[in-house]
């Protein structure tokens, strides 16, 4: 069972000041956070959209496959998850498969009036963690784990990532296992205070208010600095599994 703690709970009183900035921001402040992130990184996001749509019919299927390993390892080397070995990859595809019972309305559009959607995205982060170390991946992979399944439902699921944990006030000493809950639960609050299709997000696919909150908060909580690489050809993993871009 999941504890999905309330925000007064949290450590510290400088979290939540960043907390309260954050609510406060206005649509122009968040548009331009966006609009830089895509300046930035938009063919990148557009060749990971491409990779998680062809993901689709295997998973539908209950089956790995080559795309799927390649999305795996794709965020893996792109967004700077160190330390995870190399055959997690397959390990992680294989069990993407099995833990989700997947549909294809779970890659549709939908709205957060449901209650559960925190314990929806918590149930499959910490299945697909689990699963993966039964299968052989040494570690507890929460930030993997939370970005593979961001873009596959990028209308359910938030990312675990150090800039969104910091700038959340998510506190360092935290074990992944109680950061992303934590998470889940104020980015999923945000998201219910903006409309179903802010203007600021942007144009880019997926135009999804959990995408273009962690667009905001990971440029925020740091990746303003530019020590986040610029994959030059990211369409190169796209056309190597044979396929066209989407």
């Amino acid at each position: 069972m999941w504890a999905i703690l309330p925000t007064r709970q949290w450590g510290t009183s400088q979290g939540d000041g960043v907390r309260a900035q954050l609510i406060g921001l206005s649509e122009s402040e968040k548009a331009k956070a966006v609009r830089t992130f895509d300046a930035r990184y938009g063919e990148m996001e557009r060749a990971l959209w491409c990779l998680s749509k062809y993901a689709r019919a295997p998973l539908l299927a209950g089956q790995s496959s080559p795309v799927v390993e390649a999305l795996v390892w794709t965020m893996k080397s792109w967004w700077g998850v160190q330390g995870v070995r190399s055959d997690t990859k397959v390990l992680m595809a294989n069990a993407l498969a099995e833990v989700v019972d997947w549909s294809p309305d779970l890659f549709a559009e939908m709205s957060w009036d449901d209650s559960g959607a925190e314990e929806y995205a918590c149930e499959c982060v910490r299945a697909l963690v689990d699963r993966s170390r039964t299968m052989g991946v040494p570690r507890r992979e929460f930030s993997l784990a939370s970005k593979v399944l961001h873009w596959l439902m990028p209308w359910r699921i938030p990312v675990l990532d150090d800039n969104v944990r910091r700038i959340l006030g998510v506190p360092a000493s935290w074990d992944a296992s109680q950061a992303y809950p934590q998470v889940a639960y104020e980015v999923f609050a945000m998201a219910r205070l903006e409309p179903e299709a802010p203007n600021w997000m942007g144009s880019l696919e997926p135009r999804s208010s959990l995408r273009a909150l962690d667009k905001c908060l990971w440029w925020l909580g740091g990746g303003d600095s530019g020590t986040a690489a610029v994959v030059k050809n990211p369409w190169r993993v796209v056309y190597q599994l044979g396929l066209e871009p989407c």
